[in-house]
């Protein structure tokens, strides 16, 4: 049956759908099949959209929209809102007053309300806040991947791009940044009402705006618009020009690249105190963290780089992703390989004092190193079947190991003939929708190269493969043999170091369509070498740690040291070095690395055997070494961007009496061992004082928290002092309040308390957060940002290295045998590095009893 009645608010109904000839399974979220459906039938959409933001931000925000759309033919259209739907005041559909149909976050338009051809639907309603990001002066909206839904009505989905159309109401003394140029500017009953230009076709995730009190920073050579909240002019000043600089260098460079000009009609960008990425590529308005941008004047070389990365990754995004946007979000990986990926090419030119290969291996090798040894490891492309579930896909296989394949890739085709497919790809699709495929016969129209073997390793399995050298049975030649047992072969090229008694010889080896590769007729005597020669390999490479530990000092070439050190620590988790053996041999090498970049992964890697793979009792004896000998490079370290990485190696592990009053004693100022420390850095040590409950230490952390003027700071202090307590009952009560979702709003802080809480200094109470924890692994999917889940798990295992905690994992494993595959990869990634502590920390004690 059809309804067609006047409506008023206070008389709204709702009714479940029971259109006997319209009868359908609605389902929560947004399945692949109503996608696919809507795609084909639905086109030419608009979205006209108001919002009357209050000051307060507990009053609701009164809110409209009119969706006008085309339908090729008459159905049932399901329009998403997974907000509470008694905040639906009303809705008409083609001029007239309808009721309101509501089921499974869809409201449900009947196909005898609708036409063949142009529709209008306007819904009266207040705005739900999932995805505004409430604070007290100001909020921003975070809709990927599929939450404009929690705000407004909308087709929530990548495929349906529109044109969007915002006014905005908002306090007199607030200011407001969307997608498009603000064209109109009155006062309103005390409010100021804003008008902002119509977007281009865009996806729903990219629809963005933000409201609040925000200064603003204008670049006088390009017109784009800096808001943000900090409050210190001095570091303003000292770091607006050089992003200014960095995002007019990525837009020229882009430009040149794929020569197509900027797609859209503004360049803004707006930094958020608590933001729960780096950063967020809304076209014309990109979202940034804070920090991210605003760096202190003792930045680290690596810092400076993280910093022109994440500009030169959003700034590729109005390409790679927003011009051409993923058909589904199973092809997410395919916008972040090229944001990625062409960042790492971009920053070159900004750093020529930077081995930029070394760079490439080590923001990218590791991290993917970490997902694809564990059980949870995945393709590059993964199966989805519901948008609500999208957040699970992202990670550090779509984020840092598809550029490794993307680099494998257009070392394979060429970079002349894979610049001009990517060129044909953003053409052909521009404003449109792509998919994997789509690009995939863009590449082959430039290549004779037959793409189905890489493809199918590199993009549809996951997991790395392991490599070995073999003896051929003539007894003299020797292979590489990549070992799968799903026969899977994985084309790509290397090198190893073949060390002979006449010298060495670098061989390039390459699988191409065989799982074995020749080492130039080897004798036995001559197969002592080094593997995957600077790193460029991708995979599990076979050799004796002992041999490369003595190796690693006789390299000049930095990435070389780097390849090895890879190496030695993948061996090392895999039960092939002690850990007292490994620390002793990372801090020789700390003592005298040079390269900043290297430093850094030595200094984490310290970091990490000290605290995940020692038991207390030998963190104890190996305490005092470690602390006197980072001292004493930190005082004597000239270069201010490796006394930075040294002091924070420091800060992290100091645990010798001495070294916790060189804490104390930096934090007051008493002596700075030539460091430039920030607010930030005075927090921090705080922090550290008070985890290891120093006398005096709730006095520190007062006066810390007192002398901070800056009001997004104070909050974000306020919130994680609860999980610093020495009081256990004290943290108790705060974990129990991050049991409900209000509480885990700001997500920043919330996993930085939680990693307090289980931190090893806490280890033995905070096994009784695990289960807990554990338990609300899938409630943090369905509220959460997308890296809430993972980052909640890691903050939860990441320092964890006990058995009872690993059984608490096996436990929660085998007691929900029906956990979704996405989950369970991301909790089995989380605890990978626990299981392998267990495994490592017994088999240590074995061998070494005493």
């Amino acid at each position: 049956m059809h309804m067609r009645k006047l409506i008023t608010t206070a008389s709204l109904l709702f009714v479940l759908f029971s259109c006997k000839q319209e009868e359908r399974n609605v389902i929560t979220g947004i399945p692949r099949e109503l996608a696919v459906e809507r795609r084909s039938s639905i086109s030419a959409i608009r979205y006209d959209l108001f919002f009357d933001i209050p000051s307060n931000r507990k009053d609701s925000i009164r809110a409209k929209v009119t969706i006008s759309f085309d339908l090729k033919e008459v159905i049932l259209v399901q329009l998403d809102y997974a907000a509470d739907s008694t905040s639906l005041k009303n809705i008409s559909v083609n001029g007239e007053l309808s009721s309101l149909v509501y089921k499974n976050e869809h409201i449900l338009i009947e196909a005898g309300l609708l036409n063949k051809g142009t529709n209008s639907v306007t819904i009266e309603f207040n705005a739900g806040d999932g995805a505004l990001n409430r604070n007290e002066e100001y909020l921003y909206t975070l809709f990927v991947p599929s939450r404009a839904s929690t705000c407004f009505p909308v087709f929530d989905q990548p495929d349906l791009k529109a044109i969007y159309s915002l006014e905005l109401s908002i306090p007199a003394d607030w200011l407001a940044v969307s997608n498009g140029k603000t064209i109109s500017s009155e006062m309103d009953q005390g409010k100021k009402r804003l008008h902002f230009s119509d977007s281009k076709p865009t996806s729903s995730y990219q629809f963005a705006f933000a409201a609040g009190k925000f200064r603003q920073a204008i670049d006088p050579q390009s017109g784009m618009t800096m808001y943000y909240r900090e409050t210190d002019s001095l570091k303003v000043a000292r770091n607006a020009p050089r992003i200014f600089e960095l995002h007019r260098q990525s837009l020229a460079w882009l430009e040149e690249y794929t020569k197509i000009d900027y797609p859209y009609e503004k360049f803004d960008f707006a930094l958020m105190p608590a933001f729960q990425f780096g950063g967020m590529e809304h076209p014309g308005s990109i979202f940034y963290k804070e920090s991210s941008l605003f760096l202190e004047t003792s930045a680290t070389v690596n810092e400076e780089l993280r910093r022109a990365s994440l500009i030169a990754h959003e700034t590729a995004h109005m390409w790679f992703g927003n011009l051409v946007t993923m058909e589904w979000f199973n092809d997410v990986w395919l916008k972040e390989v090229f944001a990625n990926f062409m960042a790492a090419k971009m920053v070159s030119p900004s750093f020529p004092e930077i081995n930029h290969d070394l760079r490439f291996l080590m923001s990218h090798f590791p991290a993917a190193y970490e997902i694809d040894r564990s059980a949870g490891a995945h393709p590059v492309q993964q199966p989805l079947d519901n948008l609500r579930n999208a957040g699970s896909v992202y990670g550090a296989i779509i984020y840092q190991k598809a550029p490794i394949m993307m680099r494998n890739l257009e070392t394979w085709i060429g970079l002349e003939n894979f610049q001009l497919g990517l060129q044909e790809y953003l053409q052909n699709f521009s404003y449109g929708n792509a998919t994997w495929d789509d690009l995939v016969n863009c590449l082959k129209k430039h290549t004779d190269q037959d793409l189905k073997v890489w493809n199918k390793a590199w993009i549809k399995t996951g997991g790395m493969p392991e490599l070995a050298v073999s003896k051929n049975p003539d007894g003299k030649s020797y292979v590489i043999v990549s070992n799968d047992s799903a026969g899977i072969i994985w084309p790509q090229t290397f090198d190893y170091n073949i060390i002979t008694p006449q010298g060495q010889r670098i061989q390039e080896v390459t699988i191409r369509n065989s799982p074995r590769a020749l080492l130039n007729e080897a004798t036995e005597a001559e197969i002592k070498s080094i593997p995957n020669w600077k790193g460029r390999g991708y995979g599990f490479f076979h050799t004796s740690p002992t041999e490369l530990l003595e190796l690693i000092p006789k390299q000049s070439d930095v990435e070389a040291r780097a390849g090895m050190w890879m190496n030695v620590w993948e061996i090392f988790l895999r039960g092939g070095l002690d850990p007292i053996l490994l620390l002793e041999k990372i801090q020789e090498a700390v003592n005298k690395e040079k390269d900043p970049l290297l430093l850094e992964y030595l200094t984490d890697k310290l970091a990490r055997v000290y605290w995940k793979f020692l038991t207390p009792a030998r963190r104890s004896l190996a305490g005092t070494t470690i602390d006197d000998a980072l001292f004493n490079l930190i005082t004597s370290e000239k270069d201010n961007s490796r006394k930075r990485t040294l002091y924070n190696s420091y800060r992290s592990v100091a645990s010798s009496p001495q070294a916790i009053d060189n804490l104390k004693k930096l934090w007051s100022n008493k002596i700075t061992l030539g460091l430039d420390l920030s607010e930030r850095d005075h927090i921090q040590l705080a922090y550290a004082l008070a985890l290891r409950e120093v006398d005096g230490y709730q006095e520190i952390l007062n006066q810390q928290l007192q002398s901070i003027t800056n009001p997004d700071r104070k909050a974000e202090m306020q919130f994680i002092l609860p999980a610093l307590s020495a009081d256990p009952a004290t943290r108790d009560v705060f974990f129990e309040s991050l049991k409900r979702k209000e509480n885990r709003a700001r997500e920043p802080w919330v996993l930085e308390a939680v990693r307090y809480l289980h931190h090893p200094l806490r280890s033995e109470r905070s096994i009784r957060y695990v289960a807990p924890s554990l338990q609300l692994l899938e409630e943090t999917q369905r509220s959460g940002d997308i890296f809430f889940p993972k980052g909640w798990l890691d903050a939860t295992l990441g320092d964890s290295q006990s058995e009872e905690v690993g059984n608490a994992v096996r436990d929660y494993l085998k007691q929900n045998s029906n956990l979704r595959a996405d989950l369970r990869n991301k909790l089995l990634q989380s605890a990978d590095m626990l299981f392998r502590a267990e495994q490592i920390i017994k088999k240590s004690q074995s061998e070494n009893p005493n």
